[in-house]
């Protein structure tokens, strides 16, 4: 029910469970999650990664807390940073902005006595995560055009009601734990890897620093992807045609022909195609994709580890490859899913104020969840799943079922 779209409160209502036996029991399925990714996980030194592919995608998705309290009714931003391996869809790495075991008080003190305030942040001993005194001054920032209707000012509560625990941390502290930590996961061999990058701000060089010694002996690729997101299901199909037209024109072979051949005849046409247009183009420089997909429409890439060395049909081959579909995906069947990671929706009755009653208010929970969600992915999959991203990555040799994870 969790991984399938239902709210806590109907989960409540189906099991006949009180909502706080629900919150045990995720307690109880995050802690079997947590004991059984450790171990097996621990096989990632074990995957023949030039068998099952070398190619990594990273991107992040913004999810909503409620934050209770009536004057306000604010929606915080929290990102989920994931990197997903392209070939089979495993989610190597899910990580959210938030630190639920910290208390914004605890940290307010911390950061007064150290003298933090006075410094940059970089340099604080706190820089990790935002003070109370930040959090309530976002808090102000995002609600300060909310007007509160008279006959529900007498009920407020004028104090901001912050989590019982939990803090939101920096994107930038959150992006680059998340490199090392792929780096150490992926660092027991000498393989080459492609890191594919979303172009949010401070993640490609979040990776370049954690990877800065493959770089430097090229065993690591970065590039960076930027396509537009709000072009409408008519948009995108056109773009996708004018994709073909520039396909054919570029290749001299008819949409039927193209049709007739095998993929990997497709694939070097393709590839011949972009190393002629990259010809005498400077290093780094953006390539604008000139045959448009639908997930990906005015597709723009960046390789950020182009060298003079550099083969030019290993360069084409990457811009070909810069893809981000794996990870967007994943981010698909979250929004999905789960039932909190829903978009929030504005109503004329909401008083410009987004607000879903079946989002969570704490912390500590939407982690947990998260993670279970991964789990779910990664190793057991819908019923209809015959082989899951971990059966394709060699993690294992068939489905877990549902008996076995409560064993």
């Amino acid at each position: 029910m969790i991984t399938n779209g239902l709210p806590i409160s109907k989960i409540a209502d189906f099991t006949g469970l009180c909502p706080r036996d629900v919150y045990r029991k995720i307690d109880f399925i995050y802690d079997r999650v947590v004991d059984i990714t450790a171990r097996r996980e621990g096989m990632f030194e074990g995957v023949n990664w030039s068998s099952v592919g070398r190619r990594f995608a990273t991107d992040s998705q913004t999810l909503h807390l409620n934050w209770p309290n009536k004057k306000t009714r604010a929606q915080i931003a929290v990102q989920h940073l994931c990197t997903a391996h392209a070939n089979t869809g495993y989610i190597v790495a899910a990580h959210l902005a938030l630190d639920p075991a910290v208390h914004l008080p605890d940290i307010e003190a911390r950061m007064t006595t150290s003298g933090d305030f006075a410094r940059p942040r970089a340099f604080r001993s706190q820089a990790r995560v935002w003070s109370e005194t930040e959090f309530k001054a976002y808090l102000d920032k995002i609600t300060q055009n909310v007007a509160v209707h008279p006959l529900e000012a007498p009920d407020i509560d004028l104090d901001l009601q912050l989590p019982h625990s939990g803090a939101l941390m920096r994107q930038d502290i959150m992006q680059l734990a998340h490199a090392f930590l792929l780096r150490r996961l992926l660092g027991k061999g000498g393989e080459r890897f492609v890191f594919v990058l979303d172009a949010d701000s401070g993640l490609a060089l979040a990776f370049i620093s954690a990877f800065a010694p493959w770089v430097k002996d090229g065993t690591a690729d970065v590039v960076v992807v930027q396509f537009d997101k709000h072009k409408s299901n008519d948009q995108r199909n056109m773009l996708v045609s004018e994709g073909k037209v520039a396909l054919e024109l570029a290749t001299g072979i008819s949409q039927s022909a193209w049709a007739a051949l095998d993929y990997q005849d497709r694939l070097d046409q393709t590839d011949a195609v972009i190393e002629a247009m990259m010809r005498g183009m400077p290093l780094g420089a953006p390539f604008e994709w000139p045959f448009h997909t639908k997930s990906e429409p005015s597709r723009r890439v960046r390789l950020l580890t182009d060298r003079p060395s550099m083969a030019a049909d290993r360069r084409a081959r990457l811009m070909r490859l810069a893809t981000l579909r794996s990870v967007d995906a994943y981010f698909h069947k979250v929004r999905s899913n789960i039932r909190f990671a829903a978009r929030p929706a504005h109503t004329p009755s909401g008083n410009g104020r987004a607000w879903d009653r079946h989002y969570l208010y704490n912390p500590e929970t939407m982690t947990k969840v998260i993670e279970i969600y991964r789990f779910v992915h990664n190793w057991m999959g819908p019923s209809k799943t015959k082989e899951t991203p971990a059966m394709k990555l060699g993690l294992a040799r068939g489905k877990m079922r549902v008996n076995e994870f409560f064993a």
